[in-house]
């Protein structure tokens, strides 16, 4: 027992206190090389541990490593889960003790003593924490008061927020329809007469993402009032601009709508999605295409849309680029002469959606397969269950031959016995 002497004095009580930590350490080093133990002596040594730290923290004779965070980095969460989860609950004790009632910053996120508690949460080692499981309840007890207090309500912006932070995760993995949908939850979110900055940046990338998803502007959903249609389209009337030149297929006008209005893109911080729109402006138009046209040269493919390079080889190049990626569902067909150009030919369905329906179908068959397993499987314990199994009606129609060659022959024989008692009295 390590009971520091009230004449040692400050230092003193100090090396005391060191030397209980090394004494400390040591045992927690028998520990870990624990597989040349066997059950029964690793159960005693660390219930002898438990009891030694408990008899410490009774005795005060860790006084000054209460105080001192830098003693827990000499132990790992993990290997030394005991003396760390002793020591930890020693500091937040103190610390508490310290605060008169109200739970101290360095215990609430994201102080020192709360990192530390929740890395050791993630990580401790459950075999040495059976050992001490009233020392961690309270630990868990803390992190739970701690968060509690820490915690607050969602207000109105933080649900905006969200959506919008998420549509923006959506934006940079490219999954143009989902970004549009979250960003399609903000926009129309309930108001009572003004709407938030929040709101009009979430307008802003709807617009582009939009267009980048469908190749056209949409109107806001059907849950948004008028008087917000309004605000949204006079404070976001660059992109609005921006979106019907989109739509009506000019080229030149897009590329010059963007360089007149390229400070608010960069204000906005929106230049990158601005820029995908154009770079995706060609594809779109070439799906537009496809409802007039079912197959086309490249040739008339550039007098269509003459946005695209003027050289034949690298429309050619654009053009199967753009296939590629799977947005449109279409195919160039290289002539094996020369004097014949390159013809593209369109279909009606997207790549994208046609491979969505086929791993779509996949799985439907895939689980009808599964159910129809299943299913022969019941049938096949039911047939067992009422006696319908292949043996049992193999035996059973030998059973029904012998019966019938016994019938038969009954009345055969009791017809001859009767005639020959008819011919002797007759």
């Amino acid at each position: 027992k390590i009971t520091p002497p009230k004449s040692l004095g400050t230092v003193g009580v100090a090396i005391v206190n060191m030397a209980a930590v090394e004494a400390l350490a040591s045992a927690s080093a028998k520990l870990r090389n624990f597989t040349g133990l066997s059950g029964e002596e690793y159960d005693r040594q660390i219930r002898d541990l438990v009891a030694h730290c408990r008899h410490l923290l009774s005795t005060n004779a860790l006084g000054s490593v209460c105080r001192d965070e830098s003693t827990l980095d000499r132990f790992h969460p993990g290997r030394d889960s005991i003396i760390y989860l002793f020591l930890l609950r020693l500091q937040i004790q103190t610390l508490q003790e310290t605060s008169r009632g109200t739970l101290p910053y360095d215990l609430l996120p994201p102080g020192k003593l709360w990192s530390r508690a929740v890395r050791y949460l993630e990580i401790f080692d459950p075999v040495q924490i059976r050992y001490a499981g009233r020392e961690f309840r309270q630990i868990i007890e803390y992190i739970g008061q701690a968060s509690q207090a820490a915690s607050k309500a969602w207000l109105y912006l933080d649900y905006l927020r969200y959506f919008l932070y998420g549509g923006m995760v959506y934006m940079a993995l490219k999954e143009w329809r989902k970004a549009f949908h979250f960003l399609s939850v903000v926009i129309s979110a309930p108001t009572v007469g003004s709407i938030s900055m929040v709101m009009v940046e979430a307008y802003k990338k709807w617009v582009l993402v939009g267009l980048l998803a469908n190749g056209k502007l949409f109107s806001p959903p059907n849950v948004t009032s008028p008087n917000v249609v309004k605000l949204y389209q006079s404070l976001a009337k660059p992109y609005v601009s921006l979106a019907q030149i989109f739509e009506r297929g000019d080229m030149k006008k897009l590329v010059a709508e963007v360089d007149t209005a390229r400070e608010i893109w960069f204000m906005d911080r929106n230049m990158g999605l601005v820029s995908q729109v154009v770079n995706t402006f060609s594809g779109h138009a070439l799906i537009g295409l496809r409802k007039t046209f079912a197959a086309l040269t490249v040739t008339e493919v550039l007098e269509q849309a003459p946005y695209l390079p003027a050289d034949a080889m690298a429309a050619e190049t654009s053009i199967a680029s753009f296939i590629m990626s799977g947005a449109m569902n279409a195919a160039l067909v290289h002539s094996s002469s020369q004097t014949n150009e390159t013809m593209l030919r369109l279909s009606g369905e997207s790549l994208s959606s046609r491979m969505s329906y086929e791993s779509h179908m996949q799985i439907h068959l895939k689980k009808e397969g599964q159910l129809m397993t299943a299913l022969m499987g019941s049938i096949e314990e039911i047939n067992h269950a009422m006696g319908l199994s292949d043996e049992f009606v193999d035996s059973s129609k030998g059973q029904t031959w012998t019966t019938s060659s016994d019938t038969n022959q009954g009345p055969g024989e009791d017809f001859g016995l009767d005639m020959d008692e008819d011919i002797m009295g007759g």
